[in-house]
C-alpha cells in the first residue's frame, strides 16, 4: 500500500494499483502541509484524467513513482521541493518554468504515446523526412512530449533509462534550462530529437548510451563535460554551434548514424574534443571556427572526403589512439574540399609545438601544392617548377642534387666536346668542370665563360646550363623567402 508521508498523518491512503481521480490527487497534494521535511510520495497509481498542478507550489518532494497517467502532466510553473517520476507512464510532460529546488527523476519512465516513428534531425542541405533546423526554433508553436523551457533544477536533472516514445519531431523541448548540478541522461531512448539550446549546467550532461534523433545544444553552458560516449547513437544532427564547454566534449564508441547523422561543432569552445568514434559518421563534421586545446581523433573514423569542415579550426595538440604519420594527417585535411592555407598552417604549428620540425616542413611543403592547384595554367607550372627544384623551399637538398646532377651532366658532354678558345696568350688552362659550374652560375663569373665558345650541339648545351641556373636561382630564391617570410 502506498504510504504518503508529511507533518500529518493522510486521510487518502490510496494502494498500489489503485484507480485515482487527478483532481483528488490535486487535492491531496496541494493540501499537504510539510513540517518534518519527508517527501509526499505515491507509488503504483493509476491515474483518471489530467493532473494538473501548474502554478501550485508544494514545499516538500513530491514522489509519484510507477504510476500510470492516461493524460498528460502539466505542470508549467510549479515549485516543488523534488519531484520523482521515476518508473512512470504519461502520454506527454509539460513543466516550461518549473522550478524544483532539489532533482527533478525521470529514471525508467516512458513518456509519449502511439507507435514511435523515429524523426532524424536533419538541417537544409541534407535529405530526409525529419526536421529541419532553422536558425531559431519557434518555440511558442512548437511542441514536445516533454517540455521543460526556462526550467530551474538546483539539483540534478535524472533522465537515465527514460524512454520518450512519439511520432512527434522534438522528444525534449527545454530551452534555456538551468541545472545547478548534472544532467544523466545514461540509455536515455528518443524518437525524435533533444532541444537544449542555451541551456546552462553547472557540471555535466552525460549521454552514455543514449540513444536519439538528434541533439540541438547551440549556445549550450556546460561547467564540467558533455560525453556522448559507449554506445551513444543519433540517427540526425548533432549540433554544439557556439557552445561552451568547460572540462571536455567527448564521443568516444558513438555512433552518428544515418540516414543524417552529422556533428555540427562550428564555433565550439571547449579545452578537449574526443572524436573518435565506434565507425565514420554517416553525413559531415563541421569544426568551423572551432578552439580546442587539444584534439583526440581516429584515422578509422575520419568523415569521408567532401564532409569535413575545418575552416577556421584551431588546436595546440593532436592525440589519437593509433599512430597517424604526417602524410595520412595531411590527407585528413584534403578531405576538407574547401581546406585552405590557413588550415595547413594549423597543422604545422601543432607539429612545431611538439618539436617535429620535420613534418612541420613537410606541411608547409604540402600547403604549397594544396593552393597552387589553384591557380592559373601559369601559376601551376611555375609551381611545378618550384616543386621539383627545391620542392617550394621546404627541400632544400633537391637544389643540390639539382646543381650537383647538371654540373656533372656538363663537364661530362665538355670533356669530350671542348669549345673554341677565345682570347689572347693569358688563356687559362681548360677545365670542363669549372666551365659547366661557371655556366650555371648566374651572378659571379669564374673567368671561363667568356673564355671559350662552344660550337654546334655544344651552344645548345651552353645555353641550357645558363637558363637552368638562371630557373634554379630563381626558384631557391622564391622558396627561400616563402620559408622565411611563412615558416
Amino acid at each position: 500500500m502506498a504510504r504518503l508521508r508529511g507533518s500529518r498523518r493522510p486521510r487518502w491512503r490510496p494502494a498500489p494499483g489503485d484507480t485515482v481521480d487527478a483532481a483528488r490527487l490535486r487535492e491531496e497534494i496541494t493540501g499537504h502541509e510539510d513540517g518534518t521535511g519527508g517527501p509526499l510520495r505515491f507509488e503504483g497509481l493509476r491515474v483518471h484524467g489530467r493532473l494538473d498542478l501548474s502554478r501550485c507550489r508544494v514545499d516538500s518532494a513530491l514522489e509519484l513513482v510507477d504510476c500510470v497517467f492516461d493524460e498528460p502532466l502539466s505542470l508549467a510553473e510549479l515549485s516543488v521541493g523534488a519531484l520523482d517520476l521515476s518508473g512512470s507512464r504519461a502520454p506527454a510532460l509539460h513543466a516550461n518554468r518549473i522550478t524544483v529546488d532539489g532533482d527533478l527523476r525521470l529514471s525508467g519512465a516512458t513518456l509519449g504515446s502511439g507507435t514511435p516513428v523515429p524523426r532524424p534531425l536533419t538541417g537544409p542541405p541534407a535529405a530526409g523526412d525529419g526536421p529541419r533546423v532553422p536558425r531559431r526554433l519557434p518555440e511558442d508553436s512548437t511542441s514536445a512530449v516533454v517540455e521543460l523551457a526556462d526550467a530551474r533544477i538546483d539539483g540534478n536533472l535524472v533522465v537515465e533509462q527514460l524512454t520518450v516514445a512519439d511520432s512527434g519531431p522534438w522528444s525534449l523541448l527545454a530551452p534555456r534550462l538551468d541545472v545547478s548540478g548534472s544532467v544523466h541522461a545514461r540509455g536515455l531512448t528518443a524518437s525524435g530529437a533533444l532541444y537544449l539550446r542555451d541551456a546552462q549546467i553547472a557540471y555535466a550532461l552525460n549521454l552514455d548510451g543514449a540513444d536519439v534523433g538528434g541533439l540541438d545544444g547551440t549556445g549550450l553552458a556546460c561547467g564540467r563535460g558533455l560525453y556522448a560516449d559507449w554506445g551513444f547513437r543519433s540517427a540526425g544532427q548533432v549540433l554544439l554551434r557556439a557552445a561552451t564547454i568547460e572540462g571536455v566534449v567527448t564521443f568516444h564508441d558513438s555512433v552518428v548514424d544515418a540516414p543524417a547523422g552529422a556533428l555540427l561543432l562550428s564555433r565550439l569552445r571547449v579545452p578537449r574534443l574526443r572524436l573518435d568514434l565506434r565507425e565514420p559518421p554517416a553525413g559531415a563534421v563541421v569544426l568551423q571556427d572551432a578552439a580546442v586545446d587539444v584534439l583526440v581523433d581516429s584515422a578509422a573514423t575520419w568523415p569521408a572526403p567532401g564532409r569535413l569542415n575545418l575552416e577556421g579550426f584551431t588546436y595546440k595538440r593532436l592525440e589519437t589512439a593509433g599512430p597517424v604519420d604526417v602524410r595520412t594527417r595531411i590527407g585528413w585535411l584534403t578531405r576538407d574540399p574547401n581546406a585552405g592555407a590557413g588550415s595547413f598552417e594549423q597543422l604545422a604549428t601543432s607539429y612545431e609545438s611538439a618539436g617535429d620540425e620535420r613534418s612541420a616542413r613537410i606541411v608547409r611543403h604540402a600547403r604549397e601544392r594544396h593552393v597552387r592547384r589553384l591557380d592559373r595554367l601559369s601559376g601551376r607550372a611555375w609551381g611545378l617548377v618550384q616543386d621539383l627544384l627545391f620542392g617550394y623551399g621546404y627541400a632544400p637538398r633537391r637544389a643540390l642534387v639539382w646543381l650537383l646532377s647538371l654540373a656533372a651532366a656538363g663537364s661530362l658532354w665538355f670533356a669530350y666536346h671542348e669549345p673554341r678558345a677565345v682570347g689572347g696568350s693569358g688563356q687559362r688552362a681548360w677545365d670542363p668542370v669549372l666551365y659547366s659550374v661557371d655556366l650555371l652560375i648566374p651572378v659571379a663569373s669564374l673567368g671561363y665563360r667568356g673564355s671559350w665558345d662552344p660550337q654546334g650541339a655544344g651552344k645548345a648545351v651552353a645555353v641550357f646550363l645558363v637558363v637552368s641556373g638562371w630557373t634554379l636561382a630563381t626558384a631557391v630564391l622564391a622558396g627561400a623567402r616563402r620559408v622565411i617570410g611563412k615558416g
